[in-house]
């Protein structure tokens, strides 16, 4: 509820700071857009392999600097953010900082200018242009975020980043969904003025944001653009739309569906197998999904609802389930608790009408508000996949990567599936490219945000930011660290995700005349064997390598690296176990938890520094008959990480969750020392390998 505000003796309602804060604003008077800043023009020495064999080389393809408009939002002063961070610093971070081989900078492309796409283009060109040849230290992608959200599971397809091959090949603008969700918000004019309403008068006012909001969002559609217009934003309002703009551009390019079961986007029931009829899935292009980032792990399916539609429009609430209650009942439990401690009674009624009006607005950002009086606490887990590794927060299980897998749908007579390799990358928002090499500074190594205690209603900051992690890595297998050679990888397929550990992997399928990288498809008729192996991490020291300090600035390295780089020592991390997913695409999509062998095999390792290799074989493929898709996971020992456990559960004896204790991002349980640190298995996904049967 919006209150009037007192200041110096005067009593000022929000209507007319909204009106004092959109004058000045639009007018000019204040502050910039943001601008790029400057490059490091020195490269990282590099070792040179003069053998013609594979290496794994680590990046970032998911990676957005103050140019996209909700990193620019939350960097402002107004919400404690970090200020201004171009596209010159995800370049000298993934050079110097994390020390990564390859990344790309996605930032939103329905909030940019003409003038920022061409700025963030010129210096990601100028960024791989300092090293070249045999001494290539880091190779630099340009791409854009289609960021699109539907209101319903019909309508929704998510966010998808788009990776171009060349640096020559670049279109004029980047194709943006058009305007929903966030930019829908922005574009209306609520979201601007809500923080100063809000908390008025901040420290420092920053009125840079409708300045950037007036320009970029003025801009009009070049569908409906004419000639009074200097520029236009180009849209695509489906995939489908995408890829064929993509294709009439001439564009090489790779598009990337990422943070699929994050539900801040998906509306509940969303799922990926919808995109498989309608052209909506283009298997030259779609050939990726980010399976872990910053915002979580998306890799999981389980047969869990959040809300059970009854009739279109109309939903009720589902029973909880094994390892999962759903938000709309725990909004009864926290009313019926409340009744009893005032009453002694419980109040199922009431209880049973919350469920209900929770479940009828389960995509709303303010549903959380609907149980008056309800504290972040008594929430509890809900709307959380429970007992899995650093799950996405309000978690969607048909849009995971193991439920696309799973999926075949018919259209026209023909079984149309996915064939995804799994990645891993970043998502952050404050240019850190592959910001997962050490676990400290959550809110800059994530991308949890800050703000006063009485904003954190806009966004749920204080949940969803336990959810958050510093981030994870795209390996790819190539000869060398060239543009072609990795782009040729990554459309192969021949990569696997971390979830920020540079776990060296590999996964093969074997026979006596080849072997066969993980992400190939390939038809067999004999029972298919299978070789793993999997090698820590390396563990790191403290500060940055002596490289660092000299060639970049000591007020540099503490602004952007905050004084610690990868810096790894000559110890790995041991590798725990390795366990097989085997997965049998069906139809049946009531079934999907059938199809999914997860895990299928576990092979614990006695890993003494070296390592962990195994075999093994599948020796059912022939007696079943069925076309079948195994990846693998590589597990390290325990190490410290960054909201490890999301909500800190405290257990009875029974094994119980029975109170939360949430890493709060702000407000007054807000602890700026603490980074959450919990004890995970760090780990590696390979790509799958996909085996049609043969008679």
């Amino acid at each position: 509820m919006l209150k009037f505000i007192k200041i110096s003796g005067f009593i000022l309602s929000p209507l007319i700071l909204i009106f004092l804060y959109v004058y000045i604003s639009s007018s000019g008077l204040f502050g910039k857009l943001p601008k790029d800043g400057e490059l490091v023009y020195s490269p990282r020495p590099v070792d040179i392999n003069e053998e013609n064999v594979k290496q794994i080389f680590f990046g970032d393809l998911h990676v957005h600097t103050t140019f996209s408009q909700d990193a620019f939002l939350f960097s402002l002063p107004m919400l404690q953010g970090e200020g201004a961070h171009p596209p010159s610093d995800a370049c000298n971070f993934a050079r110097f900082c994390s020390s990564l081989d390859f990344f790309s900078i996605t930032d939103h492309a329905e909030g940019m200018t003409k003038k920022m796409w061409e700025d963030s283009i010129q210096s990601i060109r100028n960024c791989d242009s300092i090293s070249h040849g045999q001494n290539k230290d880091l190779v630099v992608f340009a791409g854009w975020e289609w960021t699109q959200m539907g209101a319903t599971p019909e309508t929704h397809y998510g966010h998808k980043n788009v990776i171009l091959r060349d640096l020559d090949n670049i279109p004029d603008v980047p194709i943006g969904a058009g305007l929903t969700g966030l930019d829908a918000l922005i574009e209306s004019g609520l979201t601007p003025y809500l923080p100063l309403v809000a908390d008025f008068p901040p420290e420092a006012i920053d009125f840079d944001f409708l300045k950037f909001r007036n320009e970029s969002y003025s801009i009009p559609f070049c569908d409906e653009s004419n000639s009074d217009y200097d520029e236009c934003k180009e849209r695509a309002l489906t995939p489908r739309e995408l890829f064929s703009k993509i294709d009439n551009l001439g564009l090489d390019a790779i598009v990337i569906p990422h943070g699929t079961a994050w539900g801040i986007h998906s509306p509940p029931n969303s799922k990926l197998s919808s995109q498989l009829s309608g052209e909506n899935h283009d298997p030259e292009k779609q050939r990726l999904i980010e399976v872990y980032s910053g915002h979580g792990n998306s890799e999981i399916y389980k047969n869990f609802l959040h809300t059970k539609q009854v009739e279109p429009g109309k939903y009720v609430c589902p029973s909880p389930s094994e390892g999962f209650e759903p938000c709309c009942w725990r909004a009864g439990e926290i009313v019926n608790l409340q009744c009893i401690n005032e009453t002694g009674l419980a109040c199922e009624d009431k209880a049973k009408q919350i469920r209900n009006e929770f479940a009828n607005n389960a995509s709303s950002l303010l549903r959380f508000s609907l149980v008056e009086g309800a504290t972040q606490e008594d929430w509890m887990q809900c709307g959380q996949l429970k007992d899995t590794f650093l799950p996405a927060y309000t978690y969607r299980p048909l849009m995971s990567a193991q439920a696309a897998i799973a999926s075949k749908v018919e259209e026209n007579n023909v079984l149309n599936s996915f064939r995804l390799g799994l990645i891993g990358s970043s998502d952050n928002h404050k240019a850190r490219a592959g910001s997962g090499y050490k676990e400290f500074a959550r809110k800059s190594m994530g991308d949890s945000w800050g703000a006063k205690d009485n904003l954190t209603w806009i966004l749920e900051p204080e949940r969803g930011a336990s959810f958050y992690s510093t981030g994870g890595l795209v390996a790819v297998h190539a000869n060398k660290l060239d543009r072609d050679e990795i782009y040729d990888s990554l459309y192969e397929r021949e990569v696997y995700a971390t979830s920020g550990e540079r776990i060296l992997l590999w996964f093969n399928l074997t026979s006596e005349s080849e072997t066969v990288p993980m992400g190939s498809e390939t038809q067999i008729s004999s029972n298919p064997s299978f070789e793993v192996m999997a090698i820590g991490s390396y563990k790191q020291l403290p500060g940055c390598p002596d490289y660092v300090s000299s060639s970049m600035k000591k007020d540099e390295i503490t602004r952007l690296c905050l004084n610690e780089c990868y810096n790894p020592s000559d110890e790995r991390n041991l590798i725990d176990r390795i366990e097989i997913i085997k997965i049998q695409p069906t139809e049946n999509l009531t079934k999907l938890e059938d199809a999914i062998q997860d895990p299928w095999k576990v092979f614990n390792c006695e890993d003494k520094g070296e390592g962990c290799s195994i075999t093994f074989q599948d020796d059912d493929f022939m007696k079943e008959k069925i076309s079948s898709v195994y990846y693998v996971r590589a597990i390290q020992e325990e190490t410290l990480a960054v909201g490890g456990d999301p909500l800190r559960c405290e257990y009875n004896e029974q094994g119980e969750c029975i109170k939360i204790n949430p890493c709060y991002a702000s407000g007054p349980k807000f602890d700026p020392e603490d980074d959450c640190l919990a004890p995970i298995g760090e780990r590696a996904w390979s790509s799958p390998i996909f085996l049609n049967y043969q008679n």
